[in-house]
């Protein structure tokens, strides 16, 4: 039997034999173990194929100089025939003429090619099933293959993400039975951008030479690639899009591994590959959906099946149906009765090989943009990409401590600080935007004053700080920017808007002493002097009405500024509360 390697890119087809359009679709593959020996271990993480049951009952392949006849009508033993093209007219069975009318002027194929004996490419023919057989009932007509191309084109965007050789997909419709070399309207397609094809054609053809080369051994270190692609996306229309993504993939190493995963992965009953791949999508859209893959997507549901922010792909264990990564019942979890070995296969790669990749991930943001020279080039995407574990459902939320362990020390924050650089956490004075009281710029003045005192500033969002438990760092609070300020007074030379803000926010937890220290008393001539508990100075320090100002001639030096009514308020309350004895109110 013959099987199409990875290392050649397959292309498949369907067709109606009376008149039904052609149309080019993807489907998957999977290999018993017994069948990996011959490509390496590689093979179980290949694109391959599963027999569409359901919609057609004798799929045809020609690849090379082969062509294979899959009849799932027979024992298992001859479900699968394998023939030469050269050598087709001496098979009893076959009518060279019926091959030549399926696939005559579709890509090439002629006459030339069953004398040479030698097809470029593959094809997979299905002709989809127009009546009941004993295999099923389910009967294929134009609106359900009009169905199929409006599934695939919702997926498409990422289809080409995980995959190993493909590059393009194009929908072709054939309505005529008189085919040419050029058959059909093209419909719809998608692609590689040609700026990065050979950089990702290069990093796909290196791991798999990487993973063919094991046999049926686990590596011992990890073998893994990163690359930039950029994917077009082309209607019938000629509407164009176009998206930047960034993708890693991991084959873990034997080194690396705990022993159960291990012993899974050699597991002949499993026979899955410890490999995980995440992308993301560099545009970094606010409404992207994290999606699952097993090397193609899995069906696409209102609801993102991970509630992660990036697209994850693994050789993961699915449900009967294919459409799920299998997963323990709500039962099986409060019985601790989940012990089916695919289970146990799913939650190892997740918790072992995907946080190892996704770490990976964000390391690489970081690196990748200090080569370019534009160290903030990332920083969005790195924030965005770290999980929000009240989005992330429930089975991959084994996923968070892991990842939050791995990293712990590593430097992910970026600050502007120093011209911008990446630090740790225990570098950084993290700030949420949404603890600093809103209106009148307040948090427009903290932010400077961080600036002028050179803080390792990073702005973080609140899943963030909950994700990666930041709660015991250090965070821009009253106390705080009270800590910074008596640094030095380069505070003095702001304007009165900050010096106000600056009373506005240290006061903000109702510590009225807080102030103690700080040239922040604004007299009526334009100075500032210390707050200080003690009556220090040469005379009381008196708040007026604004109106009564005037009254007051040559007392400047004496007067508290006329002060915005809120600020006004606070300094009503630190009269009030009696700790500068030196400041008095004067009603008239």
């Amino acid at each position: 039997m013959t099987i199409l390697p990875a290392g050649c890119p397959p292309m498949e087809m369907s067709k109606k034999t009376c008149g039904f359009p052609i149309f080019l679709r993807r489907i998957t593959l999977r290999l018993p173990r017994a069948k990996r020996k011959r490509f390496g271990k590689s093979t179980g993480l290949m694109t391959c194929l599963i027999l569409p049951q359901r919609i057609v009952d004798h799929p045809v392949i020609i690849s090379g100089d082969q062509l294979l006849v899959l009849d799932p009508h027979q024992d298992s033993s001859k479900v699968c025939q394998t023939m030469k093209l050269k050598k087709l007219h001496r098979y009893k069975k076959m009518k060279v003429d019926d091959c030549l009318k399926a696939f005559s002027g579709v890509f090439g194929f002629d006459q030339n090619t069953l004398e040479s004996g030698h097809f470029k490419g593959t094809i997979f023919r299905f002709p989809l099933r127009q009546e009941e057989t004993k295999l099923s009932d389910n009967i294929y007509d134009k609106s359900k293959v009009d169905d199929l191309f409006m599934s695939f084109k919702d997926e498409a965007p990422v289809s080409l993400l995980f995959l190993k050789c493909l590059e393009s997909i194009t929908l072709l419709r054939e309505e005529s039975e008189s085919k040419t070399g050029y058959i059909g309207e093209k419909i719809f397609s998608v692609c590689i951008d040609e700026t990065t094809t050979e950089a990702v054609r290069s990093a796909r053809k290196d791991m798999r030479s990487q993973i063919q080369g094991l046999g049926n051994t686990l590596p011992s270190d990890p073998i893994a690639n990163s690359y930039n692609m950029k994917i077009n996306v082309e209607d019938d229309a000629r509407n164009a899009t176009c998206r930047s993504w960034k993708v890693m993939n991991l084959f873990q190493g034997e080194n690396k591994m705990s022993s159960t995963l291990q012993k899974l992965s050699n597991d002949d009953s499993l026979s899955y590959s410890p490999y995980v791949g995440v992308a993301m999508d560099m545009d970094c859209p606010l409404d992207l959906k994290g999606h699952v893959f097993c090397f193609l997507p899995l069906p696409l549901t209102e609801k993102s099946l991970s509630g992660l922010p990036i697209h994850v792909n693994g050789f993961f264990a699915l449900s009967q149906s294919r459409r799920f990564v299998k997963w323990p019942t709500a039962d099986q979890i409060r019985n601790h009765t989940h012990t089916d070995k695919s289970i146990q296969w799913n939650q190892a790669l997740v918790i072992e090989v995907l946080s190892e990749v996704y770490s990976s991930f964000l390391q690489e943001l970081v690196k990748e943009s200090s080569k370019l020279k534009d160290l903030n080039a990332h920083a969005t995407a790195v924030s965005q990409c770290i999980p929000n574990t009240n989005e992330v459902d429930e089975h991959w939320r084994i996923l968070i401590p892991p990842l939050v362990k791995k990293l712990k020390n590593t430097k992910v924050f970026f600050t502007t600080n120093e011209g911008g650089k990446w630090i740790s956490k225990d570098q950084a004075v993290f700030l949420r935007s949404n603890k600093i009281p809103s209106g009148h710029g307040v948090e427009s003045t903290i932010r400077r004053i961080l600036e002028m005192y050179q803080q390792n500033t990073v702005e973080v969002e609140d899943h963030v700080w909950e994700t990666l438990e930041l709660q015991e760092q250090e965070e821009v609070t009253p106390d705080i920017i009270n800590r910074i300020l008596r640094t030095s007074d380069a505070y003095t030379s702001c304007s009165n808007d900050d010096k106000f803000n600056l009373i506005r926010y240290l006061l903000s937890d109702g510590q009225y002493n807080s102030l103690e220290g700080l040239k922040l008393l604004p007299l009526q001539n334009g100075s500032y002097i210390k707050f200080t508990g003690n009556n220090i100075h040469s005379c009381e320090i008196y708040m007026v009405p604004p109106s009564k100002i005037k009254l007051f001639v040559g007392m400047e030096d004496k007067l508290l500024q006329t002060l915005p009514t809120d600020v006004q308020a606070k300094f009503e309350d630190i009269i009030g509360t009696g700790i500068c004895s030196y400041l008095l109110s004067i009603n008239l």
